[in-house]
């Protein structure tokens, strides 16, 4: 059986603390030293409004909401399995001053909120996603308040200082620690924010798929944001999807997958599902750029695409095909459960598809759990496997 939570207890700050994560968060197993460096190195005083950017599963957040007397802590994550759990953990905690919201773009809160936001991204989040994750956030920031981020050196740090500086104030390392960096840069009490572009964290893809022309909008912190990837093209052109189909793409990303599906699959249903809210509203946009969003199968849309984690929003649907190319870093804990919701989900003669880079024991596993497992398409760095469910 392949564990798929976790239970973490960690001291923070002097208090010994416990946490609820599941597969796919970050650091999900223990309490990062990155988040260690950050919470010891901010120092809110009473009355602060804090803002943990990028929560997780909130062990920031909640470290710090009982630092100073009547501090207020808003933890904001775009991840539905992360504000799932972090409100779990705040509940647990008996955390009263903290609260968790799903959100990637911080317009819900006024200009000049906050006297602290605290960052501490995922190592595999890619430059461009900080720099939009600190463009966003710096009007939010009051005059004098500061910006905390941790980062490996060797992963980015430097140029997140360039950025601090060039966007909120002079910055400076706090602490270095194990290739880690805690900075602070301090918004100028007397030099407004600067209004910012954040356009041209947006980008746009044109390709040919399956013999049809497509162009789709993308941006930062969204996988294969400038051109599509090959797992997702081999998946494409490898899917068998016909007209009356009804698919769905798990962790659809901006959607390319379920939208040549759903040309595929003509009078058919297609739900692109993802864990990010981000995602889904690219997702979205690009349905409607191509003209999938106004058609109606059994009382449903018939192209759609939605926020959850796996099948949980699509709960009682059965499906003909299961499509997705998950993350090249998830371990077990996500793609077991995502092989047996699917068979769950299938429709009797229906298959999953599930393109990947390792494979043998997601493979062992679909034929465990179907009785069958095939390699439909392989190229130098991926592979597609394919279930069918035979009864």
């Amino acid at each position: 059986m392949v564990k798929t939570s976790y239970e973490i207890v960690s001291e923070l700050r002097r208090r010994r603390r416990t946490f609820q994560s599941v597969g796919g968060l970050f650091s999900k197993d223990k309490i990062a030293k990155s988040t260690q460096l950050l919470v010891e190195r901010i120092n809110p005083k009473p009355g602060d409004r804090i803002l943990d950017y990028g929560c997780g599963y909130g062990a920031v957040g909640i470290s710090l909401a009982d630092a100073a007397a009547d501090v207020e802590v808003q933890m904001v994550d775009s991840d539905i399995r992360a504000v799932r759990v972090a409100q779990l953990n705040v509940r647990a905690n008996g955390t009263t001053n903290a609260h968790v919201v799903l959100d990637h773009t911080l317009n819900r809160f006024p200009n000049g909120h906050f006297n602290i936001i605290a960052l501490n991204p995922p190592v595999e989040e890619g430059t461009e996603t900080i720099f939009d994750m600190i463009e966003q956030a710096q009007s939010k920031l009051r005059h004098g308040a500061s910006f905390f981020l941790v980062a490996k050196v060797r992963r980015g740090a430097k140029s997140y200082m360039r950025k601090l500086t060039e966007t909120i104030g002079p910055a400076k390392v706090l602490a270095r620690s194990g290739g880690y960096w805690v900075m602070r840069a301090e918004r100028s009490p007397i030099r407004p924010p600067d209004v910012v572009d954040l356009s041209v964290y947006d980008h746009e893809i044109e390709d040919v798929l399956r013999g049809r022309k497509y162009r789709f909008r993308t941006r930062a912190g969204i996988f294969s944001r400038k051109a599509i990837d090959e797992g997702t093209r081999l998946l494409i052109e490898t899917m068998d999807v016909r007209p009356r189909h009804t698919v769905i793409d798990v962790g659809c990303g901006y959607g390319p997958l379920g939208i040549v599906a759903a040309h595929l699959a003509s009078v058919g249903r297609v739900v692109m599902v993802d864990c990010d809210a981000r995602a889904v509203d690219y997702a979205m946009e690009n349905v409607k750029s191509h003209h999938l969003n106004h058609a109606r199968k059994s009382g449903k849309p018939r192209v759609e695409a939605v926020l959850g984690d796996r099948f949980d929003a699509v709960r009682g649907e059965r499906f003909d095909r299961v499509l997705s190319n998950p993350p090249f870093h998830a371990g077990n804990d996500v793609l077991f459960p995502l092989v047996d919701d699917a068979y769950r989900h299938l429709r009797v003669h229906g298959r999953i598809y599930l393109v990947l880079m390792r494979y043998t024991g997601v493979m062992k596993h679909m034929r465990n759990t179907f009785g069958n497992c095939q390699i439909a398409a392989e190229s130098d760095k991926h592979v597609v496997l394919v279930s069918e469910r035979t009864f």
